[in-house]
């Protein structure tokens, strides 16, 4: 089912990431054997175990990564921990009238919640940006000299950036209107082989006294799935001769569904990026606030 959809229209709605967990959580429920003697707290363990091994070992019949084994996990225990809740809320002295009723209840909350993405009208707004800013100690110039100069990514990241493999060849080293920079992705799927190659084109579009804005001009590599990055815009404010206010807005358009969970998701990703390419691109080593 999961190969079905992820080469159909509807990869990135709720239906992969909201109905399949239901679906695969309910059939492990009821067609594995259940701990004899145990509570619903051993079942709900076990459970866990059981799906847990299930993702990791059907990632390599799905062909995908750990990547999206990684993202698919939380969201599946959010929605088996739910069900195992209600399922503890229902044996709390309810007759069974009551209990089949809050039973039927579930799948229906879940159908609701796996329609996002499916059509336009049941989906949310998908254009984001974010934007960062920090004041250095250094002039606009010193700054726009950094942005010039060869990059070099250090694997000094946040943890939840740390996830996602960093470029293994950067072409850059200019800040003239109408270059382009590329940067070249490798991700291994399955950590040592199943190799995925891509490119990330980035345009300088204007270059201006106190502004710098670039675009998206192609973009094959394996955070295409998740996100599209359309765009930077880097904005400079003197406050005196040696110190500058840098202001970093990241424009992107989120991909996948349902927005509950992948919105604050990567926003807080492409925060963590924002700070990581001031810190790496623009500021290097000036002090900073």
């Amino acid at each position: 089912m999961i190969r079905l959809i992820l080469d159909s229209n509807f990869a990135n709605s709720a239906v992969l990431y909201v109905a399949i967990p239901f679906l695969v959580s309910f059939a492990i429920f009821q067609f594995t054997p259940k701990p004899k003697r145990h509570g619903l707290w051993k079942r709900y363990l076990a459970h866990m175990r059981d799906a847990t091994i299930i993702m990791l070992a059907t990632s390599v019949i799905l062909f995908e990564g750990f990547i999206c084994v990684l993202m698919f996990m939380p969201i599946y225990y959010l929605i088996v921990s739910v069900g195992f809740g209600a399922e503890a809320l229902m044996k709390r002295g309810d007759d069974g009238q009551r209990s089949k009723l809050k039973a039927s209840i579930l799948p229906l909350v879940i159908a609701i919640f796996a329609v996002e993405g499916l059509t336009p009208s049941t989906s949310f707004e998908r254009q984001n940006q974010v934007t960062r800013t920090v004041i250095v100690n250094a002039s606009i110039d010193d700054l726009k000299a950094n942005m010039a100069a060869d990059i070099e990514f250090s694997d000094r990241r946040h943890w939840f950036l740390s996830i996602f493999p960093l470029p293994v060849d950067v072409a850059a080293g200019t800040l003239k209107a109408g270059d382009v920079h590329r940067l070249d992705f490798i991700y291994k799927r399955w950590f040592f082989t199943n190799i995925d190659r891509g490119e990330f084109h980035l345009r300088i579009d204007e270059v201006s006294e106190n502004q710098i804005r670039t675009s998206v001009t192609r973009n094959t590599s394996y955070l295409a799935k998740y996100l599209s990055i359309q765009g930077t815009e880097v904005q400079f404010t003197p406050i005196s001769d040696e110190r500058t206010e840098v202001a970093l807005t990241i424009h992107y358009q989120r991909l996948l569904d349902p927005a509950w969970y992948f919105g604050p998701m990567q926003k807080f990703a492409v925060s963590r990026s924002a700070d990581y390419l001031l810190d790496q691109v623009i500021i290097r080593e000036v002090s900073h606030d």
